[in-house]
């Protein structure tokens, strides 16, 4: 890791009050990539004709086989998750070699292992036994990487904070990640990215929680069998975050039971799709689980999907624990106490990729977002902090993404001359780039 630094904004150097950020590695020095690590990219931009193009954490993907060589060549992007170590990757290629990236498998891991530890410090099953103990088993106590060691402290009566392969767990009282780190990378002449750096940052609590954000009544202890089930996407919009979630949640049940299982008994798994896009399936889906008797819920990956399910999870005393939802909503929701992520809130994200565009030298943007929980809460934040930068944000646009086209969105950016574009997208990026290109605005427009 080198030496923390500060992040410069459009010159200067502008720290939120309630983030404190530093980066660490990347630089020249080719860092992990989260991807097949195929990538050829350079680690500075090359000379491009059109308009710098940024993504998020929902369409940084391999486009590898979708466009032609060069199309996202420069191209920047953001997402949450810290520095992954080979050893990781190849335990997840054991459960799934046909895996192409890895993002938000050790979310997902960590969400399982994390959820289990709370089911044996509980020594209980039940949704609400779960919730009760999340924070606890993430936080002040002695430290412990792995399931068993955790495990074994808990057993002797420790209090433990496990940190995961994601990073230091460490939840609030809202449920959410008190600290994370994100990734910043760059596309290759292959249309696949790699690593530049990563900046981790604090994420401030709620000043206050609501009686509907607690857990109240009784709580049950279970059945006995910790039943885990799994709400991600096998289909829809983010269908590419599916392989690496389930061989993290699958990995995670593995390792659980090698290691003895949750309170005597090994862990039971049932798989749902959440589908993530049009039609939504996801509440019939989560029907499926509840009816297998699911203690825990992993997912869903997409924030609005999430948003469609949570009463139905929380309202049965099942807990949730999402490994991708990043929208800012969930920081108030009245969950009963029951709602957890192992991704971080965007505002940390928002952060990161506005002091990315403004230390590129970028003084006025446009923002091309998702009409979504996920889209709009993202893109609220970049603005925000671009704003607060000295930055001009010159075209905000919110589109349909279950639009034929997005030509209207395009041209109205084109019309106000910015000179970068931050894509908030999901699979549409698909859809979206060759209209930017055609329209003069992309990497090599």
């Amino acid at each position: 890791m080198n030496r923390p630094k500060r992040i410069a904004r459009l010159g200067a150097v502008v720290l939120s009050a309630s983030l404190v950020l530093a980066a660490c590695g990347g630089g020249d020095d080719k860092a992990d990539n989260p991807s097949d690590g195929s990538s050829t990219g350079e680690s500075s931009s090359p000379a491009a004709a059109g308009t710098q193009l940024y993504f998020v954490d929902g369409n940084t993907a391999n486009y590898s086989e979708d466009f032609d060589p060069g199309t996202l060549e420069g191209v920047k992007a953001t997402y949450p998750g810290a520095e992954l170590g080979d050893d990781f990757k190849k335990r997840l290629l054991t459960v799934n070699s046909k895996l192409k990236d890895f993002t938000y498998g050790p979310e997902s891991y960590d969400a399982t292992i994390t959820a289990a530890l709370a089911a044996i410090a509980a020594k209980a099953d039940s949704g609400k036994a779960i919730g009760s103990k999340m924070q606890e088993v993430s936080s002040e106590g002695e430290k412990c990487t792995e399931f068993q060691a955790c495990a074994d402290l808990l057993a002797k009566g420790t209090d433990i904070d496990y940190d995961g392969v994601s990073g230091p767990i460490d939840l609030n009282s809202t449920g959410s990640p008190s600290a994370a780190t994100i990734g910043i990378f760059q596309y290759g002449a292959d249309n696949n990215y790699s690593n530049l750096d990563y900046v981790t940052g604090e994420i401030p609590d709620v000043t206050s929680l609501k009686a509907d954000q607690k857990i109240s009544g009784d709580i049950p202890k279970g059945d006995g069998t910790l039943t885990v089930g799994t709400l991600l996407p096998q289909s829809g919009d983010l269908a590419f975050l599916g392989p690496p979630e389930f061989a993290g949640v699958d990995l995670a049940v593995k390792d659980i039971n090698a290691a003895g299982g949750v309170n005597g008994k090994p862990v039971v798994q049932v798989k749902a799709d959440s589908g993530d896009g049009t039609p939504n399936i996801a509440p019939s889906e989560t029907d499926k689980l509840l009816a297998a008797k699911a203690d825990v819920i992993v997912g869903a990956a997409s924030s609005s999907v999430s948003l469609s399910v949570i009463d139905r999870i929380t309202a049965a005393g099942v807990a949730q624990i999402s490994p991708a939802n990043t929208s800012t909503a969930f920081d108030t929701y009245a969950d009963n106490g029951l709602y957890f992520r192992t991704a971080p809130s965007d505002v940390l994200q928002g952060q990161v990729m506005a002091s990315t565009v403004a230390g590129d030298g970028k003084t006025n943007i446009a923002i091309l977002a998702r009409q979504d929980s996920y889209g709009e809460a993202l893109a609220d934040n970049v603005k925000k902090f671009f704003e607060q930068a000295g930055g001009t944000v010159v075209s905000f646009q919110l589109y349909d993404p279950n639009a034929a086209t997005f030509s209207a969105e395009v041209q109205k950016i084109k019309a106000e001359d910015p000179d970068a574009i931050v894509l908030i997208s999901f699979d549409e990026t698909k859809k979206i780039v060759p209209e930017l290109i055609k329209a003069g605005l992309g990497q090599g427009g």
